[in-house]
C-alpha cells in the first residue's frame, strides 16, 4: 500500500509538472512540497517534510525543465525516503521482537504454572 501511494504521487506529480511545461518556479515547488508532505505523512509521519523537501529540491535540480518520467521521479522519491524507510523497518522489527519476547515470557509463565 505504501509503495502504491508513493508511485501514484510520483506519477501524478510528473504529469502535473510536465503538462504545464516551463520547468520549476517557487509556486509549483511549494505546491508540490505541500502535496508530497500530506501524502508522505501517511507513510512516514515524522519524516514527511524532510523527505519532500529533499524530493522536490532534487527534482528541480536534476530536472530543471520538469521533464522527468514517473520512473525517474519515483527513483528520486525512493532515494529521499531511504533513511525514513530504514528507520520504520527498524521500529517494526523492534516492536515484533517485543511481541515475541512477551510471548516467550507468557509461555514460560504457563510452563512454570503447569509444573
Amino acid at each position: 500500500m505504501k509503495k502504491q501511494i508513493a508511485m501514484f504521487f510520483a506519477a501524478a506529480a510528473t504529469l502535473a509538472l510536465t503538462s504545464c511545461g516551463g520547468g520549476w518556479n517557487e509556486e509549483n515547488k511549494t505546491s508540490m512540497k505541500e502535496t508530497c508532505t500530506s501524502l508522505q505523512e501517511i507513510i512516514y509521519p515524522d519524516d514527511a517534510k524532510a523527505i519532500c523537501d529533499c524530493y522536490v529540491d532534487k527534482l528541480a535540480t536534476t530536472y530543471p525543465d520538469a521533464d522527468m518520467t514517473p520512473d525517474q521521479s519515483m527513483a528520486v522519491l525512493d532515494e529521499c525516503s531511504a533513511d525514513a524507510k530504514k528507520k520504520a523497518e527498524a521500529e517494526s522489527e523492534r516492536k515484533m521482537q517485543e511481541m515475541l519476547d512477551g510471548l516467550d515470557a507468557s509461555m514460560d509463565s504457563l510452563e512454570n504454572a503447569a509444573q
